[in-house]
């Protein structure tokens, strides 16, 4: 049977409209009714019936054209809001952004967060509060992890290092970082999430509330495992663990993100001007140095165990945590099934000349690093500690100078990799203190600069590096012979 130019085009036209119906909603969009011509019996195909026909299916043709760019812009509207629901499957439209001063809906981000990271519980509850309320519920919580004096007593075994010039207090400055980065806390306390509120300040981003309430819903669920306060934990350790839930959060956010539209103001001011949030608070730069690596290598370390496993492997992960940063930059050695072993320090304390040590700590191959990178470049920081195993920290009291005095001595995989930090190390040491070696060689370097008396030394089989910084020379001969 021959078919007329006009009914193939009719036919076309039918088709295109059934492409785009099925992705109609019949609750939103009533169906349009054809035109009764088209449904009319055929006629004789004479030559005039078929121009008559052609006439009526020209006007048809135009009605079916407006009927058709009307479900398009239907199907763009429904597209739209099924891409901004999550839809799978379905291709993503730009996002219509909400305002960033419009008034956020803290509970139903919160239940679809938890939906999306497929944690069992219920929602927090949730209240707006200023910047400084969740610094005062951070710094409460930092105090239960470092009870007493620990914490100044850290910052004095770096000042007595070197690594920082004035031994503050660091816990309230970490808890102002840690407030700006997350925007939130969960007050365990009160079983409150606190979401910081304040307005912008010109130029700068809203808090990121998606990350507060990952992070707050995470601190809630494995905060016991991670955190429990039953014994203290190094410098090391504590920093791998908080990587692990800061990591975790940050990629739940950036994985909820992809599929919802969530508003976020860019900020004016790069991380590096001085005016930015992060570089208002006052804190030594090697101490926010560590306080910012739960953030930049935690989210690669969330990153590498969901690829292999999802959100099911980061869960397991908090069953057995990461107990080093050096698990955390490289993530295959968490993911091993035989772990390697970390040198743990001796279960007695040294006495120095009758002293025994006010602190004892293991910093970890992220710190190292930290304090290597002050005056070498990255990259020769970055393999002086690629083969650290382990360290340990004795730091004394010197009541009479101005510095107190530390022991600090690391260990290595290999005889190379031990001499790789100590040539690292002794062009950090002789740059510090800008003077000339007494004693300068591969093994050995001795300093005396500033009322300052240095030892460096790599030890036994060549995979041992110990340093003595101390105020006087009597110490630093008996501090060579303590361990």
């Amino acid at each position: 049977m021959k078919i007329s130019p006009a009914t193939l085009l009719l036919i076309l036209l039918f088709s295109g409209i059934g492409a785009v119906w099925f992705l109609r909603d019949p609750k939103v969009v009533q169906p349009v009714p054809l035109a009764p011509a088209v449904l009319e019996k055929p006629v004789e195909e004479s030559e005039e019936n078929l121009k008559k026909q052609i006439h009526l299916l020209q006007g048809q043709v135009e009605y079916l054209q407006g009927q058709v760019g009307a479900l398009q812009d239907e199907n763009t509207k429904l597209l739209q809001k099924l891409s901004q629901q999550g839809g799978r499957g379905i291709p993503k439209m730009d996002p219509v952004p909400t305002p960033v001063d419009e008034p956020p809906d803290f509970a139903g981000l919160e239940l679809e967060m938890l939906k999306f990271r497929k944690l069992q519980a219920l929602p927090l509850s949730s209240r707006g509060v200023a910047l400084s309320e969740v610094e005062k519920a951070i710094l409460t919580w930092l105090r239960a992890q470092q009870p007493g004096d620990e914490a100044p007593k850290l910052a004095l075994a770096l000042h007595a290092l070197g690594w920082i010039e004035t031994p503050v207090d660091p816990l309230p400055p970490l808890a102002a970082v840690l407030a700006r980065q997350l925007g939130g806390w969960y007050d365990l306390q009160a079983g409150t999430l606190l979401l910081v509120d304040d307005p912008p300040a010109p130029g700068m981003p809203a808090p990121d509330r998606a990350f507060a309430v990952a992070f707050g819903q995470l601190l809630r669920e494995y905060g016991g495992l991670l955190f429990s306060g039953k014994q203290s934990m190094s410098t090391d350790e504590r920093l791998a663990r908080l990587a692990l839930i800061t990591g975790d959060a940050a990629l739940t956010r950036f994985l909820f993100s992809i599929q919802n539209a969530l508003p976020r103001a860019t900020s004016d001011l790069p991380a590096e001007d001085p005016d930015h949030p992060l570089n208002q608070v006052q804190m030594p730069v090697y101490l926010k140095e560590l306080a910012l690596f739960p953030f930049a290598r935690g989210f690669e370390l969330a990153q590498s165990l969901h690829s292999t496993g999802g959100f099911a492997q980061i869960n397991a992960a908090y069953s057995a945590p990461p107990s080093t940063c050096a698990e955390v930059i490289e993530p295959e050695r968490l993911l091993n099934a035989q772990r390697p072993m970390i040198l743990k320090p001796g279960p007695q304390q040294p006495a120095v000349l009758g002293e025994l040590p006010f602190l004892e700590d293991r910093l970890g191959r992220f710190a190292t690093f930290t304090a290597l990178r002050a005056y070498v470049s990255d990259e020769e920081a970055g393999r002086a500690v690629q083969g650290w195993v382990g360290d340990r920290l004795l730091a004394y009291a010197a009541p009479e100078h101005d510095r107190d005095q530390a022991l600090w001595e690391t260990a290595w995989e290999s005889g190379d990799s031990a001499l790789a930090f100590f040539k690292a190390m002794r062009s950090c040491l002789t740059q510090r203190y800008d003077a000339k070696p007494k004693v300068d060689s591969n093994t050995e370097l001795d300093l005396e600069a500033g009322g300052r008396v240095i030892r460096l030394r790599i030890l036994g089989e060549g995979r041992t590096v110990r340093l003595v910084d101390a105020a006087d020379a009597n110490f630093a001969e008996a501090a060579g012979k303590a361990l």
